[in-house]
Protein backbone atom coordinates (compact mmCIF):
# COMPACT_ATOMS: atom_id res chain seq x y z
CA UNK A 1 0.00 0.00 0.00
CA UNK A 2 1.69 3.22 -1.36
CA UNK A 3 1.38 6.21 0.82
CA UNK A 4 -1.09 8.74 -0.53
CA UNK A 5 -1.85 11.08 2.14
CA UNK A 6 -0.94 14.27 -0.19
CA UNK A 7 -4.39 14.45 -1.96
CA UNK A 8 -6.05 17.32 -3.99
CA UNK A 9 -8.01 19.96 -1.37
CA UNK A 10 -11.36 18.47 -1.19
CA UNK A 11 -9.85 14.72 -0.03
CA UNK A 12 -8.47 13.62 3.20
CA UNK A 13 -7.83 10.75 5.30
CA UNK A 14 -10.27 10.67 8.55
CA UNK A 15 -8.91 7.25 11.21
CA UNK A 16 -10.77 5.85 14.51
CA UNK A 17 -13.97 4.04 14.69
CA UNK A 18 -15.93 6.63 15.52
CA UNK A 19 -14.95 9.02 13.12
CA UNK A 20 -14.79 6.33 10.26
CA UNK A 21 -18.04 4.43 11.21
CA UNK A 22 -19.74 8.03 11.80
CA UNK A 23 -19.27 9.18 8.19
CA UNK A 24 -20.07 6.00 6.79
CA UNK A 25 -23.45 5.85 7.95
CA UNK A 26 -23.45 9.98 6.82
CA UNK A 27 -25.60 10.08 3.73
CA UNK A 28 -24.16 13.77 3.18
CA UNK A 29 -20.49 11.95 3.30
CA UNK A 30 -19.16 11.38 -0.32
CA UNK A 31 -16.46 8.43 0.41
CA UNK A 32 -13.83 7.66 -1.90
CA UNK A 33 -12.26 4.19 -0.54
CA UNK A 34 -11.87 2.59 2.97
CA UNK A 35 -8.72 0.89 4.18
CA UNK A 36 -9.21 -1.84 7.19
CA UNK A 37 -7.72 -4.20 9.05
CA UNK A 38 -9.55 -8.19 8.16
CA UNK A 39 -10.90 -7.98 11.88
CA UNK A 40 -12.54 -4.67 11.50
CA UNK A 41 -13.45 -5.84 8.11
CA UNK A 42 -15.47 -8.77 9.66
CA UNK A 43 -17.49 -7.46 12.33
CA UNK A 44 -18.53 -4.39 9.82
CA UNK A 45 -18.84 -5.64 6.90
CA UNK A 46 -22.47 -4.98 5.73
CA UNK A 47 -21.23 -1.17 6.18
CA UNK A 48 -18.43 -1.41 4.56
CA UNK A 49 -19.29 -3.29 1.96
CA UNK A 50 -21.20 -0.46 0.30
CA UNK A 51 -17.95 1.01 -0.15
CA UNK A 52 -14.86 0.86 -2.47
CA UNK A 53 -12.13 -1.13 0.24
CA UNK A 54 -9.47 -2.33 0.39
CA UNK A 55 -7.96 -5.11 3.41
CA UNK A 56 -5.08 -4.07 5.04
CA UNK A 57 -2.70 -4.95 8.17
CA UNK A 58 -1.85 -2.68 11.32
CA UNK A 59 1.47 -2.54 10.39
CA UNK A 60 0.74 -1.27 7.12
CA UNK A 61 -2.11 1.54 8.44
CA UNK A 62 0.69 2.59 11.42
CA UNK A 63 3.22 2.96 7.89
CA UNK A 64 0.76 5.03 5.83
CA UNK A 65 -0.81 7.20 8.36
CA UNK A 66 2.21 7.78 10.38
CA UNK A 67 2.96 6.43 14.11
CA UNK A 68 1.48 9.15 16.04
CA UNK A 69 -2.12 8.56 14.78
CA UNK A 70 -4.22 5.96 16.65
CA UNK A 71 -6.09 4.62 13.67
CA UNK A 72 -7.81 1.61 15.48
CA UNK A 73 -7.69 -0.15 12.18
CA UNK A 74 -9.21 1.42 10.41
CA UNK A 75 -9.36 4.68 7.63
CA UNK A 76 -11.40 6.43 4.78
CA UNK A 77 -10.41 8.76 2.08
CA UNK A 78 -13.59 10.84 2.67
CA UNK A 79 -14.49 14.66 0.49
CA UNK A 80 -14.61 17.42 2.92
CA UNK A 81 -18.39 18.31 4.01
CA UNK A 82 -17.48 21.87 5.34
CA UNK A 83 -19.33 24.42 3.70
CA UNK A 84 -18.69 27.49 2.01
CA UNK A 85 -22.40 29.31 1.94
CA UNK A 86 -23.94 31.08 4.84
CA UNK A 87 -27.38 30.28 2.98
CA UNK A 88 -26.94 26.82 3.62
CA UNK A 89 -28.02 27.55 7.55
CA UNK A 90 -31.52 27.00 8.22
CA UNK A 91 -32.68 30.82 9.47
CA UNK A 92 -35.79 29.89 9.64
CA UNK A 93 -35.22 27.24 12.53
CA UNK A 94 -36.87 29.26 15.82
CA UNK A 95 -34.51 27.63 18.22
CA UNK A 96 -31.28 27.49 15.71
CA UNK A 97 -28.12 27.52 18.07
CA UNK A 98 -24.78 28.58 16.53
CA UNK A 99 -21.52 28.87 18.01
CA UNK A 100 -19.09 31.27 16.07
CA UNK A 101 -15.10 30.74 16.43
CA UNK A 102 -13.41 33.47 16.05
CA UNK A 103 -10.04 32.81 15.62
CA UNK A 104 -9.82 29.88 17.14
CA UNK A 105 -7.30 27.30 15.42
CA UNK A 106 -6.20 24.59 17.55
CA UNK A 107 -8.11 21.28 15.35
CA UNK A 108 -8.21 19.60 18.90
CA UNK A 109 -10.26 22.36 20.63
CA UNK A 110 -12.02 22.68 17.24
CA UNK A 111 -12.72 18.93 17.37
CA UNK A 112 -13.62 18.88 20.91
CA UNK A 113 -16.04 21.61 20.45
CA UNK A 114 -17.80 19.92 17.27
CA UNK A 115 -18.69 16.99 20.28
CA UNK A 116 -20.11 19.29 22.76
CA UNK A 117 -22.02 21.31 20.14
CA UNK A 118 -23.45 17.89 18.93
CA UNK A 119 -24.09 17.39 23.02
CA UNK A 120 -26.24 19.71 23.32
CA UNK A 121 -27.90 20.31 20.08
CA UNK A 122 -26.18 22.90 18.60
CA UNK A 123 -27.03 23.15 14.90
CA UNK A 124 -24.21 24.67 13.57
CA UNK A 125 -20.73 25.87 14.16
CA UNK A 126 -19.50 28.88 12.03
CA UNK A 127 -15.07 29.32 11.04
CA UNK A 128 -13.54 32.26 9.29
CA UNK A 129 -12.15 31.18 6.35
CA UNK A 130 -8.59 32.74 7.63
CA UNK A 131 -6.96 31.94 10.59
CA UNK A 132 -9.12 28.28 11.06
CA UNK A 133 -7.69 25.39 9.79
CA UNK A 134 -9.49 23.55 6.96
CA UNK A 135 -11.02 20.02 7.72
CA UNK A 136 -8.60 17.74 8.59
CA UNK A 137 -8.45 14.36 10.53
CA UNK A 138 -7.15 15.34 13.64
CA UNK A 139 -10.75 17.34 13.80
CA UNK A 140 -12.57 14.46 13.16
CA UNK A 141 -10.58 12.47 15.41
CA UNK A 142 -11.22 14.44 18.36
CA UNK A 143 -14.86 15.11 17.14
CA UNK A 144 -15.53 11.29 17.69
CA UNK A 145 -17.72 11.16 15.02
CA UNK A 146 -19.47 14.28 15.89
CA UNK A 147 -18.49 15.42 13.43
CA UNK A 148 -20.84 14.29 10.80
CA UNK A 149 -23.63 15.35 13.08
CA UNK A 150 -23.05 19.61 13.00
CA UNK A 151 -22.93 22.05 10.28
CA UNK A 152 -19.70 23.37 9.93
CA UNK A 153 -19.89 26.79 7.74
CA UNK A 154 -16.69 28.69 6.55
CA UNK A 155 -17.11 32.26 6.01
CA UNK A 156 -14.92 34.88 4.40
CA UNK A 157 -16.50 38.02 6.98
CA UNK A 158 -17.58 37.41 10.74
CA UNK A 159 -18.64 40.71 11.40
CA UNK A 160 -20.45 40.46 7.90
CA UNK A 161 -21.95 36.82 8.88
CA UNK A 162 -23.19 38.44 12.44
CA UNK A 163 -25.21 40.99 10.79
CA UNK A 164 -26.90 38.71 7.97
CA UNK A 165 -27.79 36.60 11.16
CA UNK A 166 -29.15 39.92 13.22
CA UNK A 167 -31.58 40.74 10.26
CA UNK A 168 -32.96 36.82 10.20
CA UNK A 169 -33.56 37.56 14.20
CA UNK A 170 -30.64 36.11 16.09
CA UNK A 171 -29.17 37.26 19.33
CA UNK A 172 -24.95 37.47 19.37
CA UNK A 173 -23.56 36.37 22.90
CA UNK A 174 -20.07 36.99 23.27
CA UNK A 175 -17.99 35.00 25.74
CA UNK A 176 -15.21 37.11 26.89
CA UNK A 177 -13.78 36.81 30.79
CA UNK A 178 -13.94 40.66 31.37
CA UNK A 179 -17.37 40.96 30.91
CA UNK A 180 -19.40 42.31 33.84
CA UNK A 181 -22.54 40.12 33.39
CA UNK A 182 -22.43 36.36 33.93
CA UNK A 183 -24.41 33.90 31.13
CA UNK A 184 -27.58 32.93 32.28
CA UNK A 185 -30.13 30.17 30.18
CA UNK A 186 -32.48 33.17 29.75
CA UNK A 187 -30.72 34.76 27.08
CA UNK A 188 -29.90 31.67 25.36
CA UNK A 189 -33.49 31.03 24.29
CA UNK A 190 -34.39 30.62 21.03
CA UNK A 191 -32.22 31.68 17.89
CA UNK A 192 -29.16 33.12 19.33
CA UNK A 193 -25.63 32.47 18.40
CA UNK A 194 -22.43 32.35 20.80
CA UNK A 195 -19.50 34.00 19.88
CA UNK A 196 -15.87 31.98 21.16
CA UNK A 197 -12.67 33.64 20.76
CA UNK A 198 -9.07 32.48 20.80
CA UNK A 199 -7.81 31.55 24.34
CA UNK A 200 -4.95 34.43 24.23
CA UNK A 201 -6.62 36.83 22.63
CA UNK A 202 -10.32 36.45 22.68
CA UNK A 203 -12.95 37.85 20.58
CA UNK A 204 -11.60 40.23 18.26
CA UNK A 205 -12.82 43.81 19.40
CA UNK A 206 -14.41 44.62 15.93
CA UNK A 207 -16.47 41.17 16.35
CA UNK A 208 -17.00 42.21 19.82
CA UNK A 209 -18.49 45.46 19.26
CA UNK A 210 -21.26 43.25 17.31
CA UNK A 211 -22.50 41.32 19.76
CA UNK A 212 -25.46 42.14 21.52
CA UNK A 213 -24.29 40.97 24.87
CA UNK A 214 -21.13 40.43 26.13
CA UNK A 215 -21.25 37.38 29.15
CA UNK A 216 -18.85 35.43 31.09
CA UNK A 217 -18.59 32.25 33.17
CA UNK A 218 -17.84 32.96 36.75
CA UNK A 219 -14.99 30.30 37.78
CA UNK A 220 -12.56 30.13 40.36
CA UNK A 221 -9.62 32.93 41.38
CA UNK A 222 -7.65 30.50 41.79
CA UNK A 223 -7.08 29.60 37.72
CA UNK A 224 -6.67 32.52 35.32
CA UNK A 225 -9.42 31.44 32.50
CA UNK A 226 -10.72 28.05 31.39
CA UNK A 227 -9.74 26.30 27.85
CA UNK A 228 -11.97 27.04 24.75
CA UNK A 229 -13.36 23.87 24.50
CA UNK A 230 -14.57 23.82 28.12
CA UNK A 231 -15.82 26.93 27.77
CA UNK A 232 -17.63 25.98 24.65
CA UNK A 233 -19.36 22.90 26.72
CA UNK A 234 -20.60 25.25 29.39
CA UNK A 235 -22.05 27.84 27.43
CA UNK A 236 -23.92 24.96 24.59
CA UNK A 237 -24.90 22.88 28.11
CA UNK A 238 -27.10 26.27 29.03
CA UNK A 239 -28.62 26.60 26.05
CA UNK A 240 -30.55 23.38 27.36
CA UNK A 241 -31.16 24.46 30.37
CA UNK A 242 -34.92 24.82 31.61
CA UNK A 243 -36.03 28.16 33.38
CA UNK A 244 -37.50 27.73 36.57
Amino acid sequence: MKNKIKLCKDLYYIYGKHAVFAALNNPKRSIKNVLCTEDIFNLNKKLISNYSFEITTLDSLTRFLGINHNHQGICANVKTIFSNHIEDLDVNNLNCKIAILDQITDPQNIGAIIRSAASFDINTIILPSDNAPEENATIAKTASGALELVQIIKVTNLRWTIEYLKKHGFWIIGLDGNATEIIHPKILLHKVAIVLGSEDKGIRRLVKETCDYLVKIPISNKVESLNVSNAAAIAFHMTSCKLN
